[in-house]
C-alpha cells in the first residue's frame, strides 16, 4: 500500500527564500513509469484486464444483460452500456440514487434508480438507446422534528421478477421496499423493512427478495441503549464511537409481501444468491466480512474475513459480491483495491485480483470477469490532462478473461504490500517523530488545524521553490501572508494531498482515516445526509475518530468545532445574525451575540469547546482564533496543555460572491490571519518547546491544481520542524493523522493509517526555539462582495447567481457557479479555466 520512493528533501534559507540544495526524483500522484497510479490515499492500483475510463464520473453500480451481452454501468451522472467485449454502445445521462440497476428479464429494458423517487427505463428505440424517467408516486416524508425524513424516498437497490411483472426497489430513507407493477412502474405496496435499505437480492425462483439495511433495526432491549437520528430513522450506535452498531437482512416473502428480519453484520451491502436459492452471500461493508446464509433457515451459518492475518485493522470494505457460472465467489474490496476470489464450498479465499481504485460493484459472466472502480485513476482525465480539479474522478472498467483472471491472481494483490506494526522497543531514545506506536516523542502536545477546500496551486502556486503553477494561484502573498511565512520559515509541503473530495468524505478520512462504503456509496447522492459535521451515524467509521482513539489511550483531548452540527447563534432582541452585524459586534467587542456548540455525537459533546462553532462562516475565523487563545492564557496560568487539540478553521471556504458576505480574498485573508494568530500565540507560550502543530484543508475542492486535484496545502510548525526547507515526499491526510498518532502513542484506527507514510522528512533532532510572528493582513478582513447593481457583465452575471443559491449550509450552493465567481473574483475579465474544471452533477452540490 505504501510507496517509498526518493524525494527532493535536501535545502536551506538563503535571503528568506526556499532553496533546493540537492535534485532527486519526486514521487507525485499519477501514472508511474511501469504503468501502475499512485493515488492519493498512497495506494497503488494497476487495474487488470481490458479497462475502459468513464471521465469525470464515478462508477456506483454495474449489471449484466440476461443474455450476458451488454454491460450496465451506472455512475454518478450517466448509465454506459458496453458489450461484453468493452465496447462502448451509449451513455446516456440521468440523476441518478446511490445505486440501482436492474435488467428486465428479457433484456429489452433496464431499470436505474433516479432522484425524487424517480426511476429510469432505459431502452432501445429505432435501434438508439434512450433513458426515460418516470417519478413512481413513492410516499411522502414522515415524521417530525429531529425525526423527519427528507422529501427524496432515495430509491436505491432494484431487482426486476422472473417473469418480467415486478419491479421491487429499495425507498432507502422510508425504510420499505415498494413493488412496482411493470410496465406502467405503478407502486402496488410498500413493504416495511429495517433502516435504510439500500441493497437487494432476488431468489432465481422470485420466491424470496432480501434487503441489506444499514441501520439495522431497534430491539425490545434498545429502550434505553444510545440511538442517534440518519434521515429521520433512529439508529442504534456503538457508544463509544457514535457510530451505527449493527445491520440487518429483511427476507421478504414475494407472494405475501411478509418479511422476517435478522441480524447482520455491519452495514450490509452487496448480495447474491446460489444457483439453487439456498444460499444468501453477503458483503458486510463496515465489518470486513463475507457471510454465508442459510436462506431457508433464516440464519448466518458462518462468517470469514476477507483480510489478510498481515493486514489488520478495518479498512478492506467488502462493497459487493457475484456467484459465477464456474462456481466462485468474487468480492469487490473498496478499501484495498482488489477484488477476492472464494471457494464457497468452504469460505476459503484463493486470492486477489487487482482492481483500479475503489471498486465498487463486480460481475461475474460465462469466463468473463467485470469490475467497476468508482475513483478508478483518480482525479484526472485523459481528453484534458493537466490542471486537474478533484471531482474530476476518472473511473473504470474492466473486462476481464478467464485468461486474464488466472495470470492476475495472486495471493496479495499487485501493488498493495501492508507494513507489519512493530512492538515498541524499550530503551529508545525520544525523538519528534518516533518509529513505533508507543515510543518516546519529544512532543507532548498536537495541536491539529482543519481548514476548508482549497489546493496547492490556488494559495502557494505563486511559490517560485515550490511545484507551482502561478496562473492557477488566486489566493497569493498579498491575501495569504502567513501561510506563505509560514511555508517558507518551517516547511514547503508541496506534495500533500487531500484523501477524499468533498466535505462529507473530507472530515471523514481527516478524523478517523477513512471513508466509509456508505459514504463512498452516496457520493453525488446525498439525499439521506451530508455529513461534514457529523450528523448520521452510518457515515462514521466502526472504529471510531481521532478524538475517540485519543481518550481511549488516556490523553486529554479539547476539540473546537469540528463535527458541531448544532451551532446555535443568537442575535440580541431584534437583530439578524449577518456576517457583517456579527463583524460589528465582534470588532466593537459589544458581544450581544450568543454563540453555542452542540454535536449530535454523544461521545464527542464532552470533549467540545462550549462557544467555538466551525460552521456558519457568518463567524469571523477572529472570533474562532480569540476563543482558543483565551484557552492557551488559562492553561499558561495552570501549566496543563491538552494532549490533542482539533480544531477547524472553516472560513476559507468562503461564499462566492453572494451579497452580504465578505469578498472570497478576504475570507481567505480572514482565515490567514486567524492561523498565523494561533501559531504565534502557541510559539510563545511555555509549552512551545514540546508542542507539535499540524493544518491541512479537509478537501481541495474549489480550485484546480496542475498535479492532481486532491493536492492541497499543508503545513507543519514546531520547534523541531526543519526550518527553510522543502519536503517533497508524497504526504496525505492519513500521513497527518498517523504522525499524531506516532506522536502521541495511539495505534492506528484502520488499515489506511496503518500503512500510511508518516511526515518524518519534516523533523530535525535539535530544537529551535524562535518563536513565529504573525503577519498582518493586506487584505480588509469586511472588505464586501459588491452590491449586484454595481456590477457588470459576467462579474454581475454570477453575482445574481450566487444571491439565487442556497447558503443555508455548506456545499448546497451550486459547485460550478461557485468556482466561477471566486475565480471572477480573483481574476476579473480572464476566462475561467473551464478545461481544467470538473464538476459532479448540479444536484450533489458538494463543490
Amino acid at each position: 500500500m505504501r510507496t517509498r520512493l526518493p524525494v527532493i528533501v535536501g535545502l536551506l534559507v538563503l535571503t528568506g527564500a526556499v532553496v533546493a540544495i540537492a535534485q532527486r526524483p519526486v514521487a507525485q500522484v499519477g501514472p508511474q513509469p511501469d504503468g501502475s497510479v499512485l493515488v492519493t490515499t498512497n495506494q497503488v492500483v494497476k487495474p487488470v484486464g481490458l479497462v475502459r475510463t468513464t471521465e469525470g464520473v464515478r462508477p456506483k453500480d454495474m449489471a449484466l444483460s440476461p443474455d450476458g451481452k451488454t454491460v450496465a454501468v451506472l455512475t454518478t451522472t450517466k448509465v454506459f452500456l458496453y458489450t461484453s467485449a468493452g465496447e462502448q454502445l451509449a451513455d446516456l445521462a440521468l440523476r441518478p440514487g446511490p445505486l440501482g440497476l436492474a435488467w428486465a428479464p428479457d433484456g429489452t429494458a433496464l431499470y436505474t434508480s433516479g432522484t425524487g423517487g424517480q426511476i429510469y427505463r432505459v431502452e432501445q428505440i429505432q435501434g438508439k438507446w434512450s433513458a426515460k424517467p418516470t417519478a413512481v408516486g413513492l410516499p411522502g416524508p414522515m415524521g417530525t422534528g429531529k425525526s423527519r425524513q427528507p422529501a427524496d424516498p432515495q430509491v436505491a437497490g432494484l431487482v426486476v421478477s422472473p417473469d418480467g411483472k415486478r419491479l421491487y426497489a429499495v425507498a432507502g430513507i422510508r425504510n420499505a421496499v415498494a413493488v412496482i407493477a411493470l410496465p406502467e412502474l405503478k407502486v402496488e405496496s410498500m413493504i416495511p423493512v429495517g433502516v435504510a435499505p439500500y441493497s437487494l437480492a432476488l431468489s432465481p425462483d422470485g420466491t424470496v427478495l432480501v434487503s441489506g439495511n444499514r441501520g439495522g433495526r431497534l430491539q425490545a432491549d434498545d429502550a434505553d441503549a444510545p440511538t442517534d437520528y440518519s434521515a429521520g430513522s433512529r439508529v442504534r450506535i456503538d457508544p463509544e464511537t457514535d457510530a451505527a452498531l449493527r445491520g440487518t437482512l429483511s427476507f421478504i416473502d414475494t407472494e405475501t409481501g411478509r418479511a422476517r428480519e435478522i441480524d447482520a453484520g455491519r452495514q450490509p451491502a452487496g448480495m447474491a444468491f446460489s444457483a439453487d436459492g439456498a444460499t444468501l452471500y453477503l458483503a458486510n461493508s463496515d465489518e470486513d466480512t463475507l457471510s454465508e446464509i442459510d436462506v431457508a433457515a433464516r440464519t448466518i451459518k458462518r462468517s470469514i474475513s476477507v483480510g489478510r492475518p498481515q493486514d489488520p485493522g478495518f479498512g478492506q470494505i467488502p462493497t459487493d459480491v457475484s456467484l459465477g457460472p464456474d462456481g466462485q465467489l468474487y468480492v469487490s474490496l473498496g478499501g484495498a483495491n482488489q477484488v477476492l476470489v472464494v471457494q464457497p464450498k468452504e469460505m476459503k479465499p484463493v486470492g486477489y485480483i487487482a482492481a483500479g481504485w475503489y471498486p465498487v460493484a463486480v460481475v461475474a459472466g460465462e469466463g468473463q470477469l467485470f469490475v467497476a472502480s468508482s475513483k478508478g485513476l483518480g482525479a484526472r482525465t485523459t481528453a484534458t490532462p493537466g490542471k486537474m480539479r478533484v471531482h474530476g474522478s476518472t473511473g473504470t472498467v474492466q473486462f476481464i478473461s478467464r485468461e486474464q483472471q488466472m495470470a492476475a491472481l495472486t495471493a496479495s494483490g499487485a501493488g498493495d504490500k501492508p507494513l507489519e506494526e512493530l512492538q515498541p522497543r524499550r530503551g529508545i531514545k525520544a525523538v519528534p517523530i518516533p518509529e513505533r506506536v508507543g515510543e518516546p516523542s519529544l512532543f507532548k502536545h498536537v495541536v491539529y488545524i482543519l481548514k476548508e477546500n482549497h489546493t496547492y496551486d490556488m494559495d502557494l502556486g505563486d511559490i517560485p521553490e515550490g511545484n507551482g503553477d502561478p496562473s492557477l494561484c488566486i489566493f497569493g502573498e498579498q491575501v495569504t501572508p502567513n501561510e506563505h511565512a509560514l511555508a517558507r520559515e518551517f516547511v514547503l509541503l508541496d506534495n500533500t494531498y487531500t484523501s477524499g473530495t468533498n466535505s462529507a468524505d473530507g472530515h471523514q478520512w481527516t478524523g478517523s482515516a477513512v471513508a466509509n462504503g456508505y459514504i463512498e456509496q452516496n457520493y453525488s447522492a446525498n439525499a439521506r445526509s451530508y455529513p461534514y459535521d457529523g450528523g448520521d451515524p452510518l457515515a462514521y467509521s466502526p472504529r471510531g475518530f481521532l478524538w475517540n482513539a485519543a481518550v481511549k489511550q488516556g490523553k486529554s483531548v479539547r476539540v473546537y468545532g469540528e463535527f458541531v452540527n448544532r451551532p446555535k447563534i443568537t442575535p440580541p432582541a431584534g437583530a439578524r445574525a449577518t456576517w457583517k452585524l456579527l463583524w460589528e459586534d465582534y470588532r466593537t467587542g459589544a458581544n450581544q451575540y450568543q454563540i453555542t456548540a452542540e454535536t449530535d455525537n454523544a461521545a464527542l459533546q464532552p470533549l467540545l469547546h462550549p462557544r467555538f462553532i466551525g460552521f456558519p462562516m457568518t463567524v469571523s475565523d477572529q472570533w474562532r482564533a480569540d476563543q482558543y487563545l483565551a484557552d492557551l492564557r488559562s492553561w499558561e496560568a495552570s501549566g496543563k496543555m491538552p494532549d490533542l487539540s482539533i480544531m477547524l478553521l472553516p472560513n476559507n471556504h468562503a461564499a462566492g460572491t453572494s451579497p452580504g458576505m465578505p469578498t472570497p480574498r478576504a475570507m481567505t485573508a480572514d482565515n490567514d490571519l486567524a492561523l498565523g494568530r494561533i501559531i504565534e500565540g502557541l510559539s510563545r507560550s511555555r509549552f512551545w518547546k514540546e508542542t507539535l502543530v499540524l493544518v491541512i484543508e479537509d478537501d481541495s475542492q474549489l480550485g484546480t491544481d496542475h498535479v492532481d486535484g486532491h493536492r492541497t496545502v499543508a503545513f507543519c510548525a514546531s520547534p523541531y520542524t526543519k526550518r527553510g526547507v522543502k519536503v517533497s515526499e508524497p504526504y496525505n491526510h492519513l500521513s497527518v493523522l498517523r504522525t499524531m498518532e506516532l506522536v502521541l502513542g495511539i495505534p492506528p484506527m484502520t488499515r489506511f493509517d496503518r500503512n500510511a507514510l508518516p511526515m518524518t522528512a519534516c523533523f530535525m533532532d535539535k530544537a529551535n526555539l524562535t518563536p513565529y510572528k504573525h503577519h498582518p493582513n493586506r487584505i480588509a478582513l469586511d472588505e464586501m462582495n459588491p452590491a449586484v447593481q454595481t456590477l457588470r457583465g459576467e462579474a454581475r452575471r454570477l453575482a445574481e447567481a450566487c444571491s439565487k443559491l442556497d447558503w443555508t449550509d455548506v456545499d448546497r450552493a451550486h459547485a460550478e457557479t461557485v468556482a466561477r465567481a471566486v475565480w471572477e473574483s480573483a481574476r476579473p475579465g480572464k476566462p475561467f479555466p473551464k478545461h481544467a474544471y470538473h464538476a459532479v452533477s448540479d444536484d450533489d452540490d458538494e463543490e
